[in-house]
């Protein structure tokens, strides 16, 4: 009776150990192949941001590197304490892949009824892309100046 029980809880450790490093394998799928992949993503945020039409909008310029096949794809969004509210907007871009450093400029319009003013502003940037075989993101948020 002791041998049987000693076994069925032999078994029992040992199917839980084996649950846990399968979970373990599934969940490290996606990160070996990002990084194995040989696909290369980089953004930074950089600073002065520009106004546009007196704060409707804010030109952001970002540098980018990359070695993603076709297109690779950016989402900046731009927050900024604006009186007693806060001036905010997203903006998206499409731009190619050219193996090295590239500044690139995206447009954020804000929304939600506040422009955007002279001053600091926090801005959060996303890069997405794939090559032949994996698909990754890169992503950079820093504190800049806008400036006219």
């Amino acid at each position: 009776m002791r041998t049987r029980l000693r076994t069925r809880a032999a078994t029992a450790v040992v199917a839980i150990l084996l649950g846990g490093l399968l979970a373990l394998a599934a969940t490290s799928g996606p990160a070996v192949a990002f990084f194995s992949g040989g696909l290369f993503l980089d953004v930074q945020v950089e600073s002065p941001a520009r106004l546009v039409a007196r704060g409707a909008a804010v030109d952001v310029p970002l540098e980018i590197t990359c070695n993603a096949i076709g297109d690779v794809f950016v989402q900046i969004s731009v927050t900024q304490k604006a009186g007693s509210g806060v001036a905010q907007g997203t903006g998206f871009a499409r731009f190619a892949c050219t193996g090295s450093g590239q500044q690139v400029t995206v447009r954020v319009q804000a929304s939600g009824g506040k422009t955007f003013k002279q001053g600091t502003a926090v801005v959060s940037a996303e890069l997405f892309g794939c090559n032949n075989t994996t698909c990754g993101s890169e992503t950079d948020s820093e504190v800049i100046d806008i400036t006219r």
